[in-house]
């Protein structure tokens, strides 16, 4: 256990012991969530407004599948951030972004939740009903690789909270763009009174991924109940992992081609992945080639690259600098019956080369505190001024990632990502790997090629620093027939700021480094020792740690700080999101009807976004000092930068836009239960429109209508259609052109070319490339250039869905509600950056091959592999969701359990029968339900006992059966999917007396591990429980 781990345990247990020490017990219901709504409703003026509606009601009956998320169960939980909670929930696909698995160093560690696994950008978040600043940052380089206006969950206090709605899809006319999966609307705490501490601390069973928090929460009400101040802090802390912590779940399992001949699958699994090509700790070779065993030289004819010891074996360098063989492994593919490799991978099983699960980050280290503040006053009877102030900063770290390559792989010899050029005397060498050297090598030079791990270690910082006024006026008067009217006018502004801090390697002062030189030798007189860099060399024009040179000795793991210092960069990229939004509106009855009020909303909306990002001076490169030679591959020599160091040139990016947006909603109650109509109970109507002009993508009309019936008192069936939209977010529409290195699947490789939705097409226009069909692609193993353009043209998504489904509340079963909703949604011009894997396979599919727009796209060097590819934003795309949501929720006395007690029953399940996506209108669907991340069937249960000042809960949580690739033939990989997971969380609180209360949870109580092969073979996130294993929290709580 760390220090901090130690002193935040002794903390909480501090604090604990004092609450202990004080008090009686005390009573304590629990309510549902439901009932906490509209128990709030009875308190005060019997109408409450749900989310996606802006007309009061009596209840929290909604036309849409609908969840509420109170602040009771948060705080069993021991939720440290609402993205916690929400992802739970089966409705919740896999995050756009999470503190969990690999980041981006451009804010990693944010929380961005993903409804229905249409995508995170396409869900809309509220606070207290209003739009809340998104943290994304604008570029291609950001935690979602694409646009999006979402919201960073972390921020949001989880002690001010008082309860969290969510409705499926009806939100969009209400609130605007981005609601086209649903809505998750926070609503806080008003006019709190009273003072509450909190401390919390977690551990998991191993000791690790400590996280302790502490809150603080108080009101006050002043003036006879007409002003009031409520002020909140949180401070909350964890600490990150690496994948070696938890051993065996990520060395254990790596898809490649079988090694059996015969065997029918394309790809199986392996252990313990290993590239022996590449070394950390430096790979020496003879010219610009890999190494490869003797096995490879025999059957495949290749060159030995590397240099070799007296038996024939590549060498590479141990931790000393001394020259040791290459334990190549068992090479992924098929082998002789000598174990001797018949077709080339970079992959092993097993050996000394390289491994990844080292260099890999599981969860992120994360540091976040916040303030906020509530005001309201009263002006009279009828009219209240409100305000709110936020600040919040949060802090997520990426322990490592993988480092900066020098290797055959990414680049010719001497180029900044190829191998390196030594001189045969480097005096770092040690004598016998010079000797080896010296006599083997064809010049006075040789190549190094290593995976930099000891230069720089691809440890990231992120920061998100939030700011958000609001200012508002509500109230109410007499509208038509002396009937109450209530408005409202309120401004929010905005700010989130991401700042990052990368680090990256300057090339001209690492080739400065390298170029290292023993003093006495280079003065003219004997070697005396002192190793120095050639003097004479001129530095980076970026700026490094130190610009004093230090020798770098890339000989094993032997480099110095000093070195380590004058090779590196500290990239600081920042990202400034701006939002500021003006919003009037009226809503009341207009006239009575059979089944209660025809009621009104109407309102008026201006929204400003703006977003400027800066990639910082390093990622930005310098200018080209030849001005006739095209430094960037795009064709034009003009106005060229060069790179500093490895990474691609990013470009400065600023885009806004505007909306004005005029709405109106309508509900009218046409029968009710007084009307003594046979089996119309209550027969409800509701609408609402909205339209939209966006100053770039244009004007677009998004509406909803919906109702309900009661046949009966015990039944209601409801039911919604919407048409709704996401307007194009400021990346996808003004990126620059930007560069990146990434990886391909190359749909002409020798195991691809019989996949896709017409094999022969494909396997034809491969061989009319001049492709054969033992053609072995190396794209999908070494990253190649690619660039990407935001598109001005771009056009709002639109929407097409509607849900159907049935509430039963039987009156002879008091307490229990039971619902089941069938969703059925279609999204067209979805705005897509096209995969470079869509761009190449495209073409290959096509009909029209080689005339097809995508194969203009991409380029092939002179051995046929891919080069280069062009991709996009484009409204292409089509995505799909059917799925049917079903709602359990129940409360009965257990008196036989103890005079007060009472046990609840609370269940929400997922089917999901429908989710793909389509890249354009020639591609075939790419299915993703019942992959991994989106089984079919997911669910999660919980049971609760409460006894005056006691309660505990169990919960269960399930999800199925699912492939790795859902479309891939059955022969594809082995094994193909994962079992069904099911793991159980509890907990309990004792509440001393009515101020203190003391909570323990556990996670994962049996301590289940995730089904195999997983998480390598995807969803680290989905089995994130089983893969952290068993955790516990313990936390106190003193309120005044």
């Amino acid at each position: 256990m760390s220090k901090i781990s130690k002193a935040a345990f002794g903390v909480c247990v501090s604090t604990m012991a004092l609450t202990v020490s004080i008090g009686t017990a005390q009573a304590q219901e629990t309510v549902t969530p439901q009932e906490s709504v509209e128990t709030e409703a009875a308190a005060g003026d019997n109408s409450i407004v749900v989310t996606g509606s802006r007309i009061s009601r009596p209840n929290f009956d909604t036309v849409e599948p609908s969840v509420v998320i109170s602040s009771d169960q948060i705080e069993s939980r021991g939720f440290e951030t609402l993205g916690q909670a929400l992802n739970e929930l089966p409705a919740f696909g896999v995050p756009g972004s999470s503190p969990v698995g690999a980041q981006s160093s451009f804010g990693p560690g944010q929380s961005f939740v993903n409804f229905l696994g249409l995508g995170s950008e396409r869900t809309l978040t509220l606070v207290n009903g209003r739009r809340f600043v998104g943290s994304n940052t604008a570029s291609i380089f950001g935690p979602t690789g694409q646009g999006g206006n979402q919201v960073d969950l972390n921020v949001i206090p989880t002690k001010l909270i008082d309860r969290v709605e969510t409705i499926v899809i009806g939100g969009a006319p209400i609130y605007g763009s981005d609601a086209i999966a649903g809505t998750v609307n926070v609503i806080l705490k008003r006019d709190y009174e009273g003072l509450e501490l909190d401390g919390q601390y977690g551990l998991s069973s191993r000791g690790d991924a400590a996280n302790y928090r502490f809150r603080a929460l108080a009101g006050k009400n002043f003036l006879d109940g007409r002003a009031n101040i409520t002020v909140s802090g949180e401070y909350n802390r964890g600490e990150g992992l690496l994948q070696t912590a938890r051993p065996g779940l990520y060395d254990g399992g790596f898809y490649g081609r079988p090694n059996d001949p015969d065997s029918p699958f394309d790809n199986t699994i392996f252990r313990d992945r290993r590239i022996p090509t590449i070394s950390e700790f430096g790979i020496p070779t003879l010219f610009d080639f890999i190494p490869v065993s003797q096995g490879q030289q025999a059957n495949l004819g290749f060159p030995q690259g590397g240099f070799v010891d007296a038996q024939g074996n590549a060498l590479r360098f141990d931790a000393s600098g001394n020259l040791i063989p290459i334990d190549f492994g068992t090479s992924f593919g098929p082998l002789d019956e000598n174990g001797n490799p018949l077709s080339f991978d970079i992959n092993s099983s097993g050996g000394n080369g390289l491994s990844l699960v080292p260099l890999s980050n599981l969860l992120t280290d994360t540091e976040r505190y916040s303030g906020n503040l509530l005001l309201s006053f009263d002006l009279s009877d009828n009219i209240r001024i409100f305000g709110e102030g936020w600040y919040s900063r949060s802090r997520g770290v990426n322990l490592r990632d993988q480092p900066e390559y020098n290797s055959y792989l990414f680049g010719y010899a001497g180029d900044p990502a190829g191998a390196i050029i030594m001189s045969t005397d480097n005096p770092f060498l040690t004598p016998q790997a010079r000797a080896i050297i010296q006599a083997q090598a064809l010049g006075d030079t040789f190549l190094l090629q290593r995976a930099n791990t000891d230069v720089i270690s691809g440890r990231a910082t992120g920061s998100v620093e939030i700011q958000r006024y609001v200012l508002g006026f509500d109230g109410s008067f007499a509208g038509l027939g002396g009937r109450e009217w209530s408005f409202e006018i309120v401004g929010n502004y905005g700010r989130s700021k991401t700042t990052g801090k990368v680090p990256a390697i300057a090339t001209q002062n690492f080739f400065n480094a390298v170029d290292a030189v023993d003093e006495g030798l280079f003065n003219g007189g004997p070697a005396n020792g002192n190793i120095i860099c050639r003097p004479g060399a001129t530095n980076s024009p970026a700026e490094t740690i130190s610009s004093t040179c230090a020798p770098l000795n890339l000989f094993g793991m032997q480099t110095s700080q000093a070195a380590r210092d004058y090779v590196t960069a500290i990239t600081r990229p920042v990202s400034v999101n701006k939002q500021k939004i003006f919003t009037a509106s009226l809503t009341g009855p207009l006239f009575a009807l059979p089944g209660g009020d025809l009621s009104f909303a109407i309102g008026y909306e201006h929204r400003a976004e703006n977003q400027d990002f800066d990639p910082g001076a390093f990622n930005r490169g310098g200018d080209d000092p030849d001005p006739l030679t095209d430094a960037d591959g795009d064709g034009d020599p003009t106005n060229d930068r060069v790179p500093f160091g490895q990474s691609v040139i990013i470009q400065p990016l600023n885009g806004k836009y505007n909306t004005d947006e005029v709405f109106g909603e309508l509900r009218a109650g046409l029968i009710g239960p007084s009307n003594n109509i046979p089996f119309i109970y209550t027969l409800e109507f509701q609408g609402a429109a909205r339209y939209v002009d966006h100053s770039t993508a244009g004007g677009d009309l998004t509406w909803t209508v919906g109702g309900s019936w009661q046949p009966i008192r015990d039944i209601t069936f409801r039911g919604n259609y919407t048409r709704a939209i996401r307007a194009p977010f400021i990346t996808e529409a003004f990126n620059p052109s930007s560069s990146f290195f990434d990886f391909a699947e190359d749909p002409c490789d020798q195991f691809n070319q019989d996949e896709g939705p017409d094999p022969a097409t494909r396997a034809a226009n491969c061989a009319t490339d001049g492709l054969p069909a033992n053609f072995d692609a190396t794209s999908d193993d070494a990253s190649f250039l690619q660039a990407v353009a935001g598109n001005p043209d771009l056009e709002n998504e639109k929407s097409s869905a509607f849900t159907i489904g049935t509430v039963l509340r039987p009156s002879f079963i008091p307490r229990l509600s039971l619902s089941v909703d069938y969703v059925n949604i279609k999204v067209k011009n979805v705005i897509t950056q096209l995969a470079a894997d869509d761009i190449v396979a495209n073409c290959y599919d096509s009909a029209d091959f080689p005339n097809s727009e995508f194969c203009d796209r991409f380029t092939r060097d002179a051995t046929n592999q891919l080069d280069f590819i062009s991709t996009g934003y484009f409204n292409a795309a089509e995505l799909k969701y059917k799925g049917i949501l079903a709602a359990l929720d129940y409360r009965t006395s257990t008196p036989f359990l103890g005079a007060d007690s009472n046990i609840g029953l609370n269940a929400s399940y997922q089917y999901l029968d429908t989710l793909t996506s389509r890249a354009d209108a020639n591609s075939a669907p790419a299915t993703n339900n019942g992959e991994v991340g989106y089984s079919r069937h997911q669910a999660v249960g919980t049971i609760d006992y409460n006894n005056k000042g006691f309660s505990t809960f169990l919960q269960v949580n399930y999800t199925g059966p699912a492939k790795f690739n859902a479309d891939a033939s059955a022969t594809f990989q082995d094994p193909d999917s994962v079992g069904s997971f099911v793991y159980f969380n509890t907990g309990m609180t004792y509440r001393i007396d009515k101020s203190f209360s003391i909570r323990f949870v556990v996670d994962n109580l049996f301590d289940r591990k995730p089904p195999f092969p997983s998480p390598t073979g995807g969803g680290t996130i989905t089995y994130f429980p089983g893969v952290l294993g068993r955790y516990f929290r313990v936390g106190a709580s003193v309120g005044f």
